[in-house]
């Protein structure tokens, strides 16, 4: 309802208003009335009403001046003028006052209910608007992280050389950046990761534990820090640094490594490689430093034969030093192909093999050459599907076969086409009917999971932060994850709880608290059935071993 409130001297004129409105068709309600300016001015600044109706020439305080003092303190509600001077002056300073409309005693009831219908749907735009608005910021402020999160991963990966049009939600960032030094440690998985049952099943408590694991480690040597994934195969690590000695910093680097390969292999029994570059004094130049990290690795490759890159690193592999390939060059093209893949981009695909061509096209075909590039691409695009959920096969049929058609091109021309027919085929194949918001969502969901694991988080409050209904949330978490949020909120805990037993650092309760469980009994009994042992038998077995 839409509060209003009348001004004026003259009693009949009260009466006549409150008797000639339509107040339940206009949605409006009395809220209070007043005979002279200054007690007007008090009335509005205690009811706030939507709407005003007042006279001009009243005692003590003119209609005029109580607008302009009100106007003076922020307070923007409507006005309608009803007096009996008409002259132009009076009008126009009524109309600097930004009033809704000026009517002259006396004005027939008709015309009271046109103008009040009028100033009523304007109130009606302002507070759609203002809603409209509210959503808007709320949404921005939802999707800031993620811009931010995508910000810092093109600028490491080099995907990315805008330095100085800076989105609004990492100006801050670079101001810190701009007094720190950095470095950039890669973590490469080999073909143990896709052996492991965290490949095959559990692919996203596979993320949220090395997220939470990686992080741990690092925090114990550096404090500021920015965690990427690449894809599945590989994330980054970058370390801001203020003042501290190279040599200090080498050491904890060195040190890093170390503790991060033993927890990888005892947590997740998956080797990890891990690389870093050098420091650098410009945050613009963490690019670079990423560049070096992977071709430490790629020195010690030893890798020759195209058949062994199945299932292994684009990065790591296919490299030597008669082989500069695309993706060792050049870690801008694996990361345009890799994200044009994830959101069916064909054009931005497309316009990766169009550099590949480019450079070749002058050169005599060798089909070893085309073997080792189309097969890199291949790789980046199986990785970039599979981290969103997607399997290449289920794209194609069980008759077809990349590496034989690879091997039947014996042009660039003809190696291009094809592969312009590989990306076409992935990007408008069926599967993508499904909506990637879908899985940005869910995304959220676990990053979400991930910083707030200790509380009581529901399903109910994700909702409500994402403004969508809990069930259809929860019916895309199950289709996207493949289990249900409780079921998936329970394992991380589990897990979680698990890693800190292991740890020996923490008490029983103390555990219990920091996964989420108010009572240690009902902890107990959750874990012993999601483990088959409870906390104290881990323990135990913890101890003798």
């Amino acid at each position: 309802m839409w509060k209003v409130t009348i001004i004026d001297d003259d009693d009949k004129v009260l009466r006549g208003m409150k008797k000639i409105i339509p107040w339940d068709e206009l949605s409006c309600e009395w809220a209070g009335e007043a005979r002279n300016g200054q007690e007007g001015y008090e009335l509005i600044k205690r009811e706030k009403p939507d709407l005003i109706i007042t006279d001009i020439y009243m005692p003590v305080l003119n209609g005029l001046e109580m607008i302009k003092k009100l106007r003076n303190e922020g307070i923007d509600s409507r006005v309608i003028i009803l007096s009996g001077y008409n002259e132009f002056e009076y009008a126009r300073q009524a109309m600097r006052l930004n009033i809704d409309d000026y009517l002259s005693k006396p004005a027939s009831p008709d015309t009271i209910k046109d103008v009040l219908e009028k100033s009523v749907a304007k109130l009606e735009r302002e507070i759609s608007e203002e809603i409209e608005m509210c959503d808007l910021r709320e949404k921005v402020s939802l999707y800031e992280p993620l811009v931010e999160k995508e910000w810092i991963k093109a600028i490491v990966t080099g995907a990315s050389t805008n330095f100085t049009n800076l989105p609004l939600t990492v100006d801050k960032i670079t101001k810190k950046w701009s007094k720190q030094k950095h470095v950039v440690m890669t973590l490469t998985y080999d073909r143990s990761l896709e052996e492991s049952s965290f490949y095959r099943s559990d692919w996203y408590l596979f993320r949220f534990t090395t997220n939470n694991v990686i992080k741990e480690a690092v925090h114990a040597f550096f404090d500021d820090i920015h965690y990427i994934e690449l894809h599945s195969h590989q994330t980054a690590i970058c370390i801001h640094l203020n003042e501290e000695n190279n040599d200090d910093v080498k050491q904890s680097l060195e040190k890093l490594q170390k503790i991060l390969v033993e927890k990888f292999q005892e947590y997740f029994q998956v080797h990890v490689l891990i690389s870093t570059g050098s420091i650098k004094d410009d945050w613009g130049n963490m690019a670079d430093s990423m560049r070096e990290a992977f071709a430490k690795i790629s020195d010690n490759s030893q890798m020759n034969d195209p058949s062994s890159m199945l299932g292994q690193n684009p990065e790591v592999a296919l490299v030597d030093k008669d082989h500069k390939t695309l993706w060792s060059d050049s870690m801008e093209a694996n990361q345009q192909m890799s994200e044009s893949i994830r959101y069916a981009d064909e054009k931005g695909a497309m316009a990766v093999i169009d550099r590949i061509y480019e450079q070749n096209k002058h050169e005599s075909f060798s089909r070893g050459e085309g073997i080792r590039l189309g097969i890199e691409m291949w790789t980046i695009m199986t990785y970039s599907l599979y981290d969103i959920g997607i399997k290449i096969d289920e794209m194609y049929s069980e008759e077809f076969d990349f590496h034989a058609e690879l091997l039947k091109t014996n042009t660039w021309i003809e190696f291009k086409d094809y592969m312009d027919g590989v990306v076409r085929h992935i990007c408008e194949h069926q599967q993508w009917d499904e909506n990637l918001k879908h899985r940005q969502l869910v995304e959220q969901m676990l990053d979400y999971i991930q910083k707030n694991v200790g509380e009581n988080i529901t399903l109910q409050d994700i909702a409500d932060d994402l403004f969508i209904s809990r069930n259809y949330l929860g019916q895309i978490f199950k289709k996207i994850v493949g289990e249900s949020f409780k079921n998936y909120l329970t394992r991380v805990r589990m897990e979680k709880a698990k890693k800190m037993i292991q740890e020996g650092s923490y008490l029983i309760y103390e555990i219990s608290e920091k996964v989420g469980f108010i009572n240690p009994a009902y902890f107990t009994t959750t874990f012993k059935k999601y483990t088959g042992y409870t906390p104290t038998e881990l323990i135990n077995r913890r101890t003798i071993s």
